[in-house]
């Protein structure tokens, strides 16, 4: 699975970096610590997920999710965030995120997630991902959700 990890901070990065590096079914395609890199950077990479912080010096990543919505509904978006307030976790959902988790808590529980794209049945369909756990290259073709 092709991942583009948008995160602010330096050494929250290099951990989500860290974790997703021995799993030999991720590759990381990209990194951005603003709203502006990660335009950039998603468009260019054309991840199949993407790890998404709310809180970006310039701008929110609520906005990021609005353009992949309307660019790739296909994306996966793992959203961790500082606020997991309600209304905060609405929006994303409404905006079509796959998960929403709490930086302080919810880091190793972003990355389980992903894990079970790669494998599990999809929550929302329950039809099997269409990721494989071996070496050949993998096409990701979800449905519009």
């Amino acid at each position: 699975m092709r991942v583009f990890i948008v995160e602010d901070a330096p050494d929250t990065r290099r951990d989500i970096v860290n974790a997703l590096a021995p799993m030999k079914d991720f590759e990381l395609v990209g990194e951005a610590e603003s709203v502006c890199a990660a335009r950039k950077g998603i468009y260019s990479s054309s991840p199949e997920a993407v790890i998404l912080d709310i809180s970006l010096p310039d701008g929110s990543g609520v906005e990021i999710l609005k353009v992949i919505r309307n660019w790739r509904k296909e994306i996966r978006v793992v959203v961790l965030t500082f606020d997991p307030s309600k209304e905060l976790r609405a929006k994303c959902m409404e905006l079509g995120a796959a998960a929403i988790f709490d930086k302080l808590n919810g880091f190793t529980k972003a990355v389980e997630f992903l894990q079970g794209l790669l494998s599990g049945p999809d929550k929302r369909t329950g039809e099997k991902s269409p990721h494989t756990t071996n070496n050949r290259k993998r096409q990701c073709c979800y449905a519009n959700r």
